[in-house]
């Protein structure tokens, strides 16, 4: 059984790289260098992606979105955002949510904040970050617009992830979660980290309501019909009444449930 409580605990802040690197370490650490892809990226510290980074086996994420338009073997994290990776999809499998997610687009990626060496390391540097839907989720695409599963970012959020679609203007990132404390001054939600407190990721359904009683009316039985010659070649309904019929023969219909005949 996950321990959230614990997991939430021991996430980072987000808001300082020197937060960040207290729990994961410094991934431009020693023998960290350039990268092939040139301007914000660069190579990692050997050091520290071998004590540091993991990836999660395909078969732990059942129903993980596509990246590229192909399956993915696993999915590279840090090592502390293992455990609350797998345990928050799992969530999301067991509402029945994970189909709503389109693509995946990443998660580790050794790089600065908006691909600008100038800026602060980007989460995703440390390995705790994912983005999905980034097709339809633009940087800077305000929250209004932003066209993520919100049910499933519901569970991730309750699982104590931050989601950069609540950032303010012009950083609002509707594609990017990552895994530390809420940032200083972002609206949050009142189910954020609600699986720490025990209280699942989704309201508790309404108990529905016995259904009300039915009256069933039944029909009133047809009125009896008691049919006698009518000395015309026809026939009378007497039911109900005492009559003579010609010949003298009296026929006693007035309890048509009992007739009585007498002939003469």
């Amino acid at each position: 059984m996950t321990d959230w409580k614990a997991l939430i605990a021991a996430r980072p802040g987000g808001a300082t790289t020197a937060a960040l690197i207290a729990t994961y370490g410094n991934p431009e650490g020693p023998g960290a260098g350039p990268s092939p892809q040139g301007g914000a990226w660069f190579t990692p510290s050997p050091a520290w992606a071998r004590e540091n980074l993991t990836t999660i086996p395909i078969e732990k994420l059942p129903h993980w979105p596509l990246l590229g338009g192909k399956a993915v073997s696993g999915v590279t994290v840090h090592r502390l955002v293992a455990v609350p990776l797998i345990a928050t999809w799992a969530e999301v499998n067991r509402r029945g949510l994970a189909g709503r997610l389109r693509t995946f687009n990443g998660s580790f990626a050794p790089r600065h904040m908006g691909h600008s060496r100038a800026r602060p390391l980007s989460v995703h540097a440390f390995g705790a970050a994912l983005d999905f839907d980034a097709a339809w989720n633009a940087y800077g695409v305000p929250l209004a617009q932003q066209q993520i599963d919100r049910d499933v970012i519901r569970v991730f959020e309750s699982c104590g992830w931050e989601w950069g679609g609540r950032w303010s203007d012009p950083y609002e990132d509707g594609m990017h979660l990552q895994w530390t404390d809420p940032l200083p001054g972002v609206p949050q939600p009142a189910w954020r980290d609600a699986m720490a407190r025990g209280e699942g990721s989704a309201p508790k359904p309404k108990p529905t309501p016995a259904p009300a009683p039915v009256t069933v009316v039944k029909p009133a039985p047809p009125a009896p019909v008691v049919l006698v010659p009518d000395g015309q070649g026809g026939w009378r309904d007497v039911a109900g009444q005492r009559t003579t019929l010609p010949g003298g023969t009296v026929v006693n219909a007035t309890d048509p449930a009992r007739i009585w005949i007498a002939e003469r």
